[in-house]
């Protein structure tokens, strides 16, 4: 019985052992070549809180067998960093030393259902003014509705004054910025849910190379989304079985499609050149996962791994809980304080980052 006992043990950690490999190195193999491996990385935090499980388990149990689990853990050591960074201590501004705020938001339209505006203030409004940003990169902006924020004039008054150079694109993306700026033409993607903008900024003789994107969505219907609440409140089979025609076909689809469109930007990013380099958005995919890393290259890094303490969610509608919405930056940047802001005025939370940057010439 104890043998039968220690072998059953013993399967569980081999299988949470690769479990646990596959799901962390997910965001290392193109959707494109298996969409599999990008679907794992999404379950990494499950199963690294079931590792742990596991590991004081098997030294209650099996002492020899704490040593694949803890092995397990330690060679996953980067990835879990990248999901959840423990950056204690940051760098500092030293006095005098130019800093750069930019914001990343998903504003849903300025008009999501959810606490989107009180009496004469639009809610999404108030927190951009709030953050006081250098730079705001907006996604599902649409600036038509400018003509409908009669009721917000004050509000609408003091963004123009504040950021007196603004640019948007035909798929919603928007840029208002404190500094002037030049529009880099790109080739767009060809899904009509994914978009890119470039904008050269003039940040008193410092050029900055800014990219506000918006990756291919999931395109979940209301059936989808309620079915997903469903399984969060009971997992039955039938429910899996619909999941895995349905959700998870839709997943592996749009990851695929960003695969691509994370090469189209790179190349992009590329052939325009420059050295200072931003890239700010809604990736509708988490920390790590495969289109970040294509994005990034060898020349740029996320300021939530290299900033932010422990993990965070930047969506949150429906139950999916995701970190969806990073800033990229390259080396001449150095990223001072990352904060992710809990407004409910989108599906969306915003993200800012205060980067220290080279002093004027």
């Amino acid at each position: 019985m104890k043998g039968l006992f220690k072998l059953i043990l013993l399967i569980i950690n081999i299988a949470a052992t690769v479990a646990m490999i596959v799901s962390a190195y997910g965001g290392h193999v193109n959707p494109q070549l298996s969409s599999l491996p990008g679907i794992a990385l999404m379950l990494l935090p499950l199963i690294s809180i079931f590792m742990v499980v596991l590991l004081v388990a098997d030294l209650l149990l099996w002492r020899r067998m704490a040593f694949l689990p803890a092995f397990t853990i330690l060679l996953c050591a980067s990835p879990l960093w990248n999901l959840c960074p423990l950056n204690i201590t940051r760098p500092q501004a030293s006095p005098g030393e130019r800093t750069l705020k930019i914001l990343t938001y998903n504003v849903y339209n300025f008009n999501y259902n959810h606490n989107s505006s009180s009496g004469n203030i639009n809610n999404n409004l108030s927190t951009i003014l709030n953050t006081d940003a250098d730079i705001v990169c907006l996604q599902e902006a649409a600036v038509s509705n400018l003509a409908g924020w009669k009721a917000y004039q004050a509000q609408a008054d003091s963004l123009c004054e504040r950021y007196p150079y603004r640019s948007t694109t035909a798929g919603q993306l928007t840029v208002w910025s404190r500094y002037p700026f030049t529009e880099i033409n790109l080739v767009q993607p060809e899904d009509p849910t994914a978009f890119f903008q470039g904008l050269k900024i003039d940040i008193d003789s410092f050029p900055v190379m800014l990219y506000n994107v918006h990756l291919q969505s999931i395109g979940l219907s209301p059936e989808d989304k309620k079915l997903y609440k469903s399984i969060t409140n009971k997992v039955t089979t039938h429910k899996l079985e619909k999941a895995r025609e349905g959700l998870l076909a839709k997943l592996s689809h749009a990851m695929k499609e960003r695969a691509g469109q994370a090469v189209l930007l790179r190349q992009q990013i590329d052939s325009v050149g420059g050295q200072n380099i931003l890239v700010a958005g809604d990736f509708n995919d988490i920390a790590d996962c495969w289109s970040q890393r294509e994005i990034m290259g060898h020349s740029m890094k996320s300021a939530f791994a290299t900033t932010a303490f422990g993990p965070t969610v930047t969506y949150y509608a429906n139950r999916f809980y995701f970190n969806i919405d990073h800033i990229l930056y390259s080396d001449s940047f150095t990223p001072l304080n990352y904060t992710r802001i809990k407004s409910l005025a989108s599906d969306h939370y915003p993200v800012l980052v205060t980067f220290s940057i080279p002093p004027a010439k």
